[in-house]
Formats: structure tokens, sequence, C-alpha cells
């Protein structure tokens, strides 16, 4: 068996530190969940034994360097200043051996050559079961784990108890090792109690960012991305108030750097008013997507082609927080024949996920009939106008700042009675009309789309029909 044994060193100067050594250790353990499933928390270090994940990794030295570039990346990310330190060993308590001589050797400033250290000259404090008793096995001459393995079995029990008997047994493999292994939950939930009561909105930033730390080293746990997340604070208990508020925040790919969804977060709580003092906080994972590696979120095989700075989903995101969803408006096909009807406008959040996925099967389908439906010889204008301009006529002619001269049409398109303002009193009782679309020329305003409408109801020979109503739907580029 193979075991490594972690732990996060957290610099005394950072202040204020984004979290503390325990935030940093749980993290180090969710990571390490992303190698193998048997990890222990012991004392302060992480325990991981990977005999089983040694060939999908390439190795021992592979998968304890992956495991300390990811450590370095997620602090790096979060802006902690802290480093990993790992040790190696044939047993759990050769590995926390080593570990901790690695720390006590660095702390001295001396040369750190802890994995390569023999264990037989482990000094004692290194083993946990034998801290109780240091001041005693120092004055009998105790100072490694081979100068009290030298000692009668027999005198040691009765001296200093079983258990630092059973702990020199599991460090040479003698007996097995019991531990609980870590599990992460199928969900991330977790609550912070403020250090003091916080009453306005932007400055639960400073709070849910700790949480935002432990989620992602969840999701890097869990190998997966995050969707949606909540954030609900507790306000305090007051008569006339709710005792709750809450802010849902969704992102259109799934992500395991939550930097961009953080800085999402920074602008909803800016516009957000509280109306009591805040006490405590509660993060929740609401949507997530398994990923099968970090290259997931890229089109690409090749980790380079990942692109640098923020993409335009991203900015899209961000615009909608802080601008406003109804700010921000992506166009939409439409499955209809109607030239002001081929497309709507809608909120660019509403439609992120499949702008993400980069295929919108609603757009498509619409896209399609439209091929099908129209002629070849169909032109369409560049602008059209929101509501159709009635033109003045001379003759049987539209005029529109000048005389106009027909180059194309007509273009009929049949409306029947939907196509005419429901809303109208007696408009869907309307026999069904035609418009015949034509292109025009005007010198001053370039290529006009023009319709005319008639009805297809047909009119005694001898009685003379209504003048034709012209007009103006459109601009050509």
């Amino acid at each position: 068996m193979r075991w490594i044994a972690l732990q996060a060193c957290i610099r005394p100067d950072a202040l204020p530190p984004v979290i503390d050594a325990v935030a940093a250790q749980r993290a180090l353990a969710c990571m390490a969940l992303g190698y193998t499933p048997r990890v222990a928390l012991v004392d302060e270090a992480v325990l991981m034994e990977v005999s089983g994940s040694l060939r999908l990794f390439g190795g021992l030295a592979r998968l304890a360097q992956q495991m300390a570039q990811q450590a370095s990346h997620f602090f790096e990310q979060n802006k902690v200043l802290a480093h990993m330190e790992q040790a190696q060993g044939a047993t759990s308590l050769i590995a926390l051996g080593r570990l901790r001589h690695l720390h006590h050797l660095r702390l001295l400033g001396g040369v750190a050559e802890a994995a390569s250290h023999r264990v037989a000259d482990l000094p004692m404090h290194t083993l946990t079961a034998a801290r109780p008793h240091l001041d005693v096995l120092e004055r009998v001459g105790c100072r490694s784990w081979d100068d009290l393995l030298r000692l009668p079995r027999a005198g040691v029990a009765r001296r200093f108890g079983a258990p630092l008997l059973q702990a020199l047994d599991r460090a040479r493999g003698h007996a097995p090792d019991v531990y609980e292994w870590q599990v992460l939950p199928e969900s991330f939930d977790e609550t912070l109690e403020l250090d003091a009561l916080v009453t306005h909105a932007p400055a639960l930033m400073a709070g849910a960012q700790h949480l935002l730390v432990q989620l992602q080293a969840w999701l890097l746990g869990r190998q997966r991305g995050l969707c949606a997340l909540k954030l609900v604070w507790q306000l305090d208990k007051r008569r006339d108030v709710a005792p709750s508020g809450e802010l849902v925040i969704r992102t259109a790919q799934p992500a395991q750097d939550l930097r961009h969804l953080a800085r999402l977060m920074a602008e909803q709580l800016a516009q957000q008013r509280l109306p009591a003092p805040v006490h405590s906080l509660r993060l929740q994972s609401l949507e997530t997507e398994a990923l099968s590696d970090s290259a997931a979120a890229t089109d690409s095989l090749l980790m380079a082609a990942r692109q640098q700075g923020d993409s335009a989903l991203e900015l899209i995101e961000r615009l909608s927080a802080r601008l406003g969803v109804d700010q921000v408006q992506t166009w939409q096909a439409r499955a209809d024949h109607r030239p002001e009807q081929m497309q709507c406008w809608v909120n660019a959040r509403d439609t992120i996920k499949s702008i993400a996925s980069g295929y919108r099967p609603a757009c498509a389908s619409a896209i399609n009939y439209l091929k099908n439906e129209a002629r070849t010889e169909a032109l369409y204008p560049t602008w059209l106008l929101p509501e159709p301009l009635q033109l003045a006529t001379v003759g049987n002619s539209p005029v529109y700042q000048g005389l106009l001269v027909r180059l194309a049409g007509p273009q009929r398109l049949e409306a029947t009675g939907w196509l005419l303002d429901s809303d109208a009193a007696g408009q869907r009782g309307k026999p069904p009309a035609i418009r015949d679309y034509f292109i025009y020329r005007s010198l001053q305003a370039g290529l006009l789309w023009i319709y005319t409408e008639r009805l297809v109801v047909a009119t005694p020979p001898s009685a003379p029909g209504p003048p034709r109503a012209w007009y103006l739907h459109g601009f050509f580029a």
C-alpha cells in the first residue's frame, strides 16, 4: 500500500486570511477525493491511500505532482497565501511522520529531505501516540522510533500503555489502519456565522467568499461544474421584515473556477438593500453537471486552446447582472412567414444556455421552416419599421419623399384573419387579404420595401374598385 500525507500551510502574514487552516485542510481533503476515495482527516493532515489509483494517474510521482499543481492553482485562484506540503510512505503513520518531520525542518530553516529519511530515525514527536510521553521518553533516551522499538514490549506497555505499541505496529504494517473515510455530499450546503452584523449588502461578499472557496473545493472533489447556486442571508429578528433573503445566480456553462460567479454575485449584491442586519450566510448548489476532466469547458482537446480572459457568455451574464435582465437582449428566429414576426427580441440571459451549446433547436427549426417556405426570389429588407407607414399616392402609385421607381415585385404574401390585429373588434371576421410587396427606389431614401393590401373578394365588373393603399414596411441597406 502507498500513502500520501498532505498539509496546507498558511503564511502567518496572510492578513486578512480568506480561509483559515481548518478550511484549507477541508479543501485539500475535497481535492484529494478527486484522486482516490480513501481519504481521511487525521490531526492536522490529510491522508490518502492511493494504491488503487496509481495506474490511472501514471504512478505515485505523477499523482503527487498533479495533486501539488492542483492545490497550488487552487490557492492562487482564491488569493490564499498558502502552500501544500506532502510526504509519502508505505503506511499512513510513516507518511504522517515524514510530513511532520518535513514541516519541523522547514520551520527551523533546515534542508527538508524528510521524504528520503529513514523511518527508524524519525523523531518521537512525529508519532501522535508518543506525544503525551515525550518528556519521559526523552529522559530514558528514546529520541527516535528505533529507540522505542529496542525497549521490551511488556515494559513499554506497562509504563506508557498499549496505544503506543499499537501505533508502532500500525506504522510497521503489522496492524491494519482504521479510519473514517471522507465522503462528499451529493450537493453543497454550508452555513457561515458572520463575525459581526452586516447592514450593507455589498459587505456580504467577504463572507460569501469564504463559502465560495469551500464550494470550489467540493466541485473539484466531485469533478463537477456549477450551473446555479443560491446565497441565503439570515436577518436579525425584527417584527416588520422577513426572516431571510436570498439570491439565485445561474451561469450558462458549468464552471469549476468560481471567479466569474463571484463577480456576478458582487454585481447583484451591490443592487440589494438589506431591511435588517445580517448575522449568517448560507450557500447552496442548485444545479451541477459532471465534467470528465478540466478540459471539458472547451471544444478543443488541447489545453492551450482555452481562451484567456472573459468569454462572450461571461460578458452577457455580467452585463445582465449590472444593467438588468431586460436591458441585454438577443434576437430569436420564429417559424412565421410574416416579415414582422420572423424574429423577436428576448432576454439574453433566458437563452444563454442555447447560445453556450452552439445550437438552438427552436431557432434551427424556425430557420429551416423559413428556408423551405420562402421563395428563392424573395428579398427581405435590412430594417423593418415598428409599424407600417401609410404612404400618399399619385394616381395609383405610392409617393415617399418624391416619386418612386419600381424595381421588383410583386412578392405575394397571403394574410388571413390571424394576421390582422385580433384585438380590434370585428377583425377576425374580415375576409382573407393578400399583401403584394414591391421594391421601389427613391432618390432621397434609397431602396424601399413597400406593400399594398387588397381583398380577394370579387367585386362586380361595373363597380369601381376602391383605391389601393400603400404602406412603407422597410429599408434596404
